[in-house]
């Protein structure tokens, strides 16, 4: 276990060499720990964090501000020690504030996004076909606990807020297409079960994700529940009108009218993919084929591909 532990994924945990740490003094010691975490690429700045943490103080204050929560810091942590020598926790300077990436630390949320890296620029013709990448996002999705900081906040910052939000959102979108892809995985290979735990999963999440009522769906109906997939439908006609104003999409319309009329084919024959294109989301269908976007991985330019179902290729 590495010495350092952060977990900004809910609930919020901070354990130094296997203690949880709690005497942190103020809020804003545990904001600086958890900004720094969160944006590990760089060091960042002192006016930065002084403009996040203290937006409406004086320039003079923030810094004294800063100073002190930096203080606490040092001593709500220890630094790190291996091989009998000593690593500090931080690295700092006149201007800039980092955490020192030669500790031994894990941060689950580098973790996550270690794992949804490793699955776009794997060597692989088609995620949905690829064991490894599989793999790699059911780990991904499992560090997933809860919304990110869900239950922590500054009363007295704003900016603080804002940029907790944005990054709140920013892994609600990728937990929810990693979940997306590991449900479409798992109809390819009608493991029923598994892709109604994941579609479950995702409206867990976000109750008004149409793609997981599609997704629902094509499980009961592949899975021989017809009726219990006219239901889902429903029930998400219903939601969004409530919720939102507006009525299902067309693709959406489309899945009901093809389960009313009994066609329960739906065309879940794994896609092969083709060597050197990242096939995503479906944008539309004809009668022969569905029609992917999807990314040339070599030059990173955005295409589009047709896929010939398997019955005429």
């Amino acid at each position: 276990m590495a010495q350092l532990n952060i977990s900004l994924f809910d609930p919020l945990q901070i354990i130094s060499n296997n203690e949880q740490v709690s005497d942190f003094r103020t809020q804003k010691v545990v904001a600086l720990l958890v900004y720094l975490a969160a944006e590990p690429e760089s060091a960042h700045r002192r006016d930065t964090i002084m403009a996040l943490l203290w937006p409406r103080m004086p320039d003079s204050s923030a810094r004294s501000n800063l100073r002190q929560v930096l203080f606490r810091l040092k001593k709500a942590i220890p630094d790190f020690v291996e091989e009998d020598a000593e690593i500090p926790l931080l690295i700092s300077n006149r201007h800039t504030i980092q955490l020192n990436p030669a500790g031994s630390m894990v941060v689950d949320t580098q973790q996550f996004d270690s794992l949804i890296k490793q699955t776009q620029t794997h060597d692989h013709v088609n995620v949905l076909t690829c064991p490894k990448c599989k793999e790699d996002l059911t780990t991904a999705t499992s560090l997933y606990t809860g919304h990110f900081l869900a239950d922590f906040y500054l009363d007295d910052s704003a900016e603080f807020e804002e940029w907790a939000e944005i990054t709140r959102q920013k892994y609600l979108r990728k937990v929810l297409d990693a979940l997306e892809t590991l449900t479409t995985i798992s109809i390819r290979q009608q493991s029923y079960p598994e892709a109604r735990h994941l579609v479950e999963r995702q409206l867990e999440i976000d109750s008004l994700r149409e793609s997981a009522y599609q997704q629902m769906m094509e499980v009961l109906a592949l899975n021989g529940q017809r009726n219990e997939a006219l239901a889902i439908y429903e029930k998400c006609r219903r939601l969004l009108m409530e919720e939102l104003g507006m009525a299902p999409s067309a693709r959406t319309t489309r899945l009901y009218e093809k389960i009313m009329e009994g066609d329960f084919s739906l065309d879940t024959a794994p896609i092969q993919g083709v060597r050197g294109y990242e096939l995503q989301d479906e944008i539309g269908a004809g009668a022969h084929g569905v029609i992917h976007r999807a990314v040339q991985s070599a030059i990173g330019r955005e295409v589009a591909v047709k896929i010939i179902h398997h019955r005429h290729a």
